[in-house]
């Protein structure tokens, strides 16, 4: 559920700019007239055509981090979300160990406000290779009631789906297939959480129930706007999803 983490990502860009413009008098003041300031260009920054990323994730982690050394004394919000902003763009180059470390100096600064926080942080200790601390913030955020939207409020696919993902990554095949379960709750075209489930069951030797689950991946692929059928039906032919077409396949 990648692209739903970072769909977020223009959020933080435009109050990055909401937030520098209110801030505009000071930026000019700290700012050398020959140069537009670092923190007033990151508004320019370009996305990539599916929205998941930055065109140059190398250029906005030099704005980024240019950004927040000219302005020292930024406003804790600010360089918060700049922080955010600028662990995208290390995922997107796999460089987890300095997307870990900023957005946990982020959440020091600006502590959750949404499970949204706290499951970009998980996905980037999984894909770090730390599931297990994955699986602590996950499981944390559901006892403290932290749902997508705040405090109270539902946790949605995201949370369970983020949280078998890293239960699979332990090998800890039946607290996977739960977590993914329970997210069905929320979210039951969810594909990607019938295609990990089904994962889980083949671990399992629940052949039957891994079987149902791939035929519902199928199905759902099926019945998605041709854009995303392609692109579903492409990701199914690799790892870790291949193997499971071979040992299960259609009607």
């Amino acid at each position: 559920m990648k692209p739903l983490i970072l769909a977020t990502l223009a959020v933080p860009l435009a109050l990055l700019s909401a937030c520098t413009a209110s801030q505009g008098a000071d930026l000019v003041e700290r700012t050398p007239t020959s140069q537009a300031s670092p923190c007033t260009q990151t508004s320019n920054l370009k996305f990539t055509e599916d929205s998941e990323g930055f065109k140059d994730p190398d250029h906005a982690i030099r704005l980024l981090s240019t950004c927040l050394s000219s302005w020292p004394d930024a406003p804790t919000r600010y360089r918060a979300l700049t922080l955010q902003t600028r662990a995208v763009a290390h995922r997107q180059k796999k460089d987890y160990t300095h997307a870990i470390a900023d957005l946990e100096e982020s959440l020091r600064l600006a502590p959750a406000r949404t499970g949204w926080d706290i499951i970009g942080l998980a996905s980037d200790y999984r894909d770090g290779g730390q599931p297990e601390r994955a699986v602590e913030l996950l499981r944390t955020m559901l006892q403290d009631n932290m749902g997508l939207r705040g405090k109270g409020t539902p946790p949605g696919m995201p949370s369970y789906y983020h949280l078998g993902r890293s239960l699979l990554a332990l090998q800890q095949w039946s607290s996977a297939a739960d977590a993914f379960s329970e997210g069905m709750n929320y979210q039951p075209d969810y594909v990607w959480a019938y295609a990990y489930r089904s994962l889980a069951y083949d671990r399992m030797e629940q052949s039957g129930l891994a079987q149902a689950d791939l035929d519902k991946v199928r199905s759902l692929i099926g019945k998605s706007k041709p854009d995303a059928r392609k692109r579903d039906g492409q990701i199914l032919q690799e790892p870790p999803f291949v193997e499971l077409l071979t040992k299960y396949p259609g009607n």
